[in-house]
């Protein structure tokens, strides 16, 4: 029901696309949570998230708390006495004292129980899953743990990146979402106990993980470069010097590649087709080919 007291809870991008989405309809958004502003760029400007500043323009009051475990913001919580809340790659654990308040379902980025965990997205690439999906959930106290109430699956074709694979599986989310609030007493009777077979859990991401040696093997290197872009770029040492590589693919035995910027690896070889030299703008692999190995 639209007119049930909604508090959203998320700070990301793909949070964000539910967000839009459900202040668009018409929902009743009585508050947004969202994590605290934080430093950002060489001058440390505090910055909101993109979640935050949406909630603010369309005056939706914000809360940005550290964590749940004062009282204060407990009986905060409590005091807006949600019907229902929706979290959404939002950061914080929710504790059993806001989860005994009003159920809380979230938009999680996996075929539940597959990836649960911080990167579920990156994780998939990186694993050479062939689909991935949205399940909206149920929470409990564990971690992704709760009964499912539906999921899609969504093919992770080899193009994609993590910011494309994203885009899609945040607008499938924000579809997904609605029709389990317009529904809410029956989505929430229809929610089915997880199974723990093929149970991942997909740790966060470590900036380290981005690099990578030009002797690991092509299949894997363009999984990395695949799962790390736009952000935070996978990279390689080249002639003493971090390249970032933005896209990449693996060769096909049957074309010529003369002019791409192409490497060998023990399985086979890849192309680099966007590349950021060190302290360079992104450009193309054949660019960096023409312009940068032949000096």
């Amino acid at each position: 029901m639209k007119n049930n007291r909604l508090v959203f809870m998320g700070s990301t991008e793909f949070s964000l696309a539910s967000l839009k989405k459900l202040y668009e309809d018409g929902f009743n958004i009585v508050a947004v949570y969202s994590r605290e502003p934080k430093p950002v760029g060489r001058h440390y400007k505090l910055t909101k998230t993109v979640v935050h500043e949406f909630a603010e323009s369309k005056n939706i009051p914000v809360y940005t708390p550290k964590n749940f475990k004062d009282e204060e913001e407990v009986k905060i919580f409590a005091d807006l006495k949600a019907d229902v809340a929706v979290v959404s790659a939002y950061g914080l654990i929710i504790p059993q004292t806001l989860l005994d308040l009003a159920p809380f379902i979230n938009i999680h980025g996996s075929l539940l129980p597959r990836w649960r965990g911080a990167a579920p997205i990156q994780r998939a690439i990186l694993a050479g899953d062939a689909e991935t999906g949205i399940s909206i959930m149920k929470m409990d106290a564990g971690l992704d743990t709760g009964d499912v109430i539906s999921i899609k699956p969504v093919k992770i074709s080899n193009e994609m990146n993590y910011g494309q694979l994203s885009e899609v599986l945040a607008q499938l989310g924000a579809e997904m979402i609605e029709e389990t609030l317009l529904n809410l007493k029956e989505s929430l009777t229809r929610a089915t106990k997880q199974s723990e077979n093929g149970a991942c859990y997909a740790h966060k991401i470590d900036k380290k993980e981005a690099r990578f040696d030009l002797s690991d093997s092509a299949v894997s290197i363009v999984r990395k470069i695949k799962a790390f872009a736009p952000i935070p770029g996978a990279w390689a040492e080249l002639n003493g010097k971090r390249l970032k590589i933005l896209d990449a693919s693996l060769t096909e035995n049957d074309k010529n590649y003369k002019d791409d910027l192409v490497f060998e690896s023990p399985d086979g070889k890849w192309i680099a087709k966007i590349v950021q030299p060190e302290g360079k703008k992104p450009m193309s692999g054949r660019d960096f080919r023409r312009g940068y190995l032949k000096k």
